[in-house]
């Protein structure tokens, strides 16, 4: 009997160190983990205008990696890109935090990667040896029309007013989102080739995913950006 006590005892003085030692690990983690997103983010008062209608590229936070630099490793955190303040957000003690752009080479969504070029935010399309093709992702606000003193002032409208670049080292070079035009970007030699690709795999030049298609086959045919 005193055998059985005695190796109960001892189970539970092991198991309440263990415990002790897993909540000091998880603690010091914590900390850690704060201490990380102090030195990447930054608490900004919102003071938006009222727009009808979402700020946001998703319709909530999504699961994102975040790649930093200084060393530190990547994180794991919900986060959603702001568009009319162009910065990526995430929450963290109940309060909404900008990440500094200057901490981070890219945000990993599952459908989506955002990089950093020249301190701003950019949606990457694509990504080779020889160019990027990364799209600004921006809203135009419209002030719809009304009469003063009758109806009160409506909240700001928008329509997404987004720019595709070109971006090689620390050039960038916008284009114009036209078949014509995006065909001139490549070797004249190609014009007809590419014609006759967009036209059978049904290319819209409005779709990320279809601009990768066209760029990834065509990459070594770009003409030099000036």
């Amino acid at each position: 009997m005193k055998n059985i006590l005695l190796i109960n005892l001892l189970l539970f003085l092991s198991f309440t160190i263990s415990s002790q030692t897993f909540n000091t690990s998880l603690n010091n983690q914590n900390s850690q983990f704060q201490k990380i997103i102090k030195d990447v983010t930054y608490f900004k008062v919102d003071q938006s205008t009222e727009i009808d209608g979402s700020r946001y590229y998703y319709k909530k936070p999504q699961e994102a990696v975040i790649n930093l630099i200084d060393g530190y490793q990547p994180i794991r955190m919900k986060a959603n890109y702001n568009i009319i303040d162009e910065t990526i957000e995430v929450e963290s003690d109940e309060k909404i935090l900008n990440i500094k752009p200057g901490k981070v080479n890219f945000i990993a969504f599952k459908d989506a990667n955002f990089i950093v070029f020249q301190g701003n935010f950019y949606k990457e399309i694509t990504k080779n040896s020889n160019f990027s093709l990364i799209r600004a992702v921006i809203l135009k606000t419209i002030e719809p029309e009304y009469k003063v003193g009758i109806v009160e002032k409506p909240n700001l409208r928008f329509k997404r007013d987004d720019e595709i670049y070109i971006q090689h080292g620390e050039k960038k070079r916008m284009i114009k989102i036209s078949k014509k035009s995006i065909i001139l970007l490549f070797d004249n030699s190609k014009a007809s080739q590419i014609k006759k690709f967009i036209k059978s795999n049904k290319i819209s030049i409005r779709k990320d995913v279809d601009l990768k298609l066209l760029f990834d086959n065509f990459k070594n045919d770009l003409k030099d950006i000036r």
